[in-house]
């Protein structure tokens, strides 16, 4: 059939799988087959633990991958701790999520997070100690405790930023897995299912050479590709509104996304939960603080109370007249630790100004963009901003700070503090596309289904390539639940894929990892009270 006669799949598009690895004419022939119980396809922060995970339960499992080497994203993750909470705190805690999240969150899947993502955690920990790259902070002090009695623990730990956290780890987890037993097929993406009688028994995965290898699966395949914001086809159908916005992250092309629907399946119905974000520039500590934000033209364009980091792309995306509509800027003055009590220490920011620290600890330096100087015309040179818009439009807000209304946006007059005191402060903030964490649809226990919702034996999607555990427009969920649920995916659901069940093997108790749990940390992001 000529390609533009063909009719793809599910609403799909010519476009999509044009730019993505999976292959729609069917593959009749290859050069080498093999068989495993479980085929993982995707050596990331969900692929990896389904790998070490499938080796805990006795089966043999080979991974496809279509870089060089793993590839994972985040700088840690978090748990509940189902032994030290109750039930009923878990759950309020869930529907405080859910509240949060415009009530779109998929029950069944933050239930699934949350009843068995403590175990996880404790189980990353155990891991990261055999591989020798431990976490470097742990903390339990998200946890939350309620009026009656009632108490929902969190445990979440951090690898750092440099080098780049989980990715290292996994690279360590995917290491460990090899010399437990694993195949690693690097640079042999994952292209096409095979389908028997209804059932998925197997994949077709591609070399560098242009040959197939058939990959037969006794068990399941389970797909961990990763989420879809590198296809820029799929970004114009499902999330028009962030197609102008940078991408964080390279080759995430929706390989599993449309591999999987060319055998049934279909995507979540939007919205799709979007992360684009910008943590880098000065880290979280001014997050969720409402300093003056002016565009690259040096005008102001949002009412900056209550507009934290996971939601400035709202009011960036109608930026048309400027290149990037990610980048704008942030600023405050010599006053601000009297003005922002919980801010970061003048101490604590000089790691993200540019050439202040020899070396860096804990960022991306391509990455950090904040400036201190005496004048605010050295501030304009540092950003690369016009001076003189940008002295003018300073010059308006301390007009409104003064008379103590903010008659421009409508700032509430606690938040107004004028830009008057050296040193100035600048921060360049460059808001790109995190994440999407929207997939194919999957059901309770990351089986993928059908249009019926019916299983779809043999397969399963894990990470950001199953499921909608956010649903809503915004990922709002909390920290750590970005990396952690996929952690907790790629282990819990290979476990189910196995037995049937959601008990592993070699589980690891709190009690084995709680002597790491001291320090405390605070995160502004989701909101300015600290708890």
């Amino acid at each position: 059939m000529d390609k533009n006669e063909r009719q793809y799949p599910s609403f799909t598009t010519a476009a999509e799988y044009a730019e993505s690895a999976a292959e729609l004419e069917p593959i009749t022939s290859y050069t080498d087959e093999k068989t495993y119980d479980i085929v993982v396809v995707g050596a990331g922060t969900a692929g990896v633990p389904a790998v070490l995970t499938a080796l805990e339960e006795g089966v043999s499992v080979c991974c496809l991958q279509k870089e060089a080497t793993p590839i994972s994203q985040g700088n840690g993750s978090s748990g509940v701790i189902m032994s030290e909470s109750t039930l009923p705190g878990v759950l309020r805690w869930i529907q405080g999520i859910r509240v949060r999240n415009n009530f779109r969150v998929n029950n069944e899947l933050f239930r699934f997070y949350a009843f068995h993502s403590g175990e996880t955690v404790c189980w990353l920990d155990k891991l990261a100690d055999i591989v020798g790259y431990p976490a470097v902070s742990h903390s339990t002090a998200t946890s939350i405790f309620y009026e009656n009695g009632d108490r929902c623990i969190l445990a979440g730990h951090q690898f750092g930023y440099k080098p780049q956290s989980n990715h290292q780890l996994i690279c360590k987890l995917a290491k460990l897995a090899e010399e437990r037993g694993a195949d690693f097929f690097y640079k042999t993406p994952g292209v096409q299912l095979i389908l028997e009688n209804g059932r998925v028994t197997g994949i077709f995965g591609k070399t560098q050479e242009g040959e197939y290898i058939k990959f037969n699966a006794n068990i399941a395949v389970i797909l961990a590709t990763g989420d879809y914001s590198n296809n820029n086809a799929m970004v114009d159908h499902y999330l028009g509104d962030i197609s102008r916005f940078d991408r964080k992250q390279r080759g995430k092309t929706a390989d599993g996304h449309l591999m999987a629907i060319a055998a049934g399946a279909h995507m979540v119905p939007p919205g799709h939960a979007k992360q684009v974000h910008d943590a880098d520039a000065a880290g979280n500590g001014f997050a969720a603080i409402p300093l003056l934000a002016l565009d690259a033209n040096c005008n102001r364009f949002m009412n900056e109370q209550d507009t934290s980091m996971p939601f400035w792309v709202n009011e960036l995306r109608k930026l048309y007249d400027q290149e990037d509509p990610g980048v704008f800027f942030r600023f405050f003055d010599g006053d601000y630790q009297k003005n922002y009590p919980n801010a970061p220490s003048p101490e604590a920011l000089q790691k993200y100004i540019p050439g202040a620290v020899e070396d860096p600890q804990d960022v991306y330096i391509k990455w950090i963009g904040l400036h201190c100087c005496d004048t605010l015309n050295e501030l304009a040179g540092e950003l690369g901003l016009d001076p003189e818009k940008m002295k003018a439009s300073i010059e308006r807000y301390n007009k409104l700070c003064e008379q103590g209304s903010d008659t421009d946006f409508g700032k509430e007059a606690k938040w107004l503090f004028p830009i008057k005191k050296p040193p100035f402060w600048g921060i360049r903030q460059w808001v790109r596309v995190t994440c999407i964490d929207a997939g194919v649809e999957v059901n309770g226990h990351y089986q993928v289904v059908d249009g019926n919702h019916r299983p779809i034996p043999g397969l399963f999607a894990v990470g950001t390539t199953g499921g909608d555990l956010c649903g809503n427009a915004d990922w709002a969920m909390g920290a750590g639940v970005s990396s952690g649920h996929c952690f907790n995916a790629g282990r819990y659901a290979t476990i189910y894929a196995i037995t049937g069940d959601l008990i592993p093997s070699k589980p690891v108790s709190w009690d084995e990892v709680k002597h790491l749990y001291t320090d405390e940390l605070h995160d502004s992001t989701w909101s300015w009270q600290h708890k």
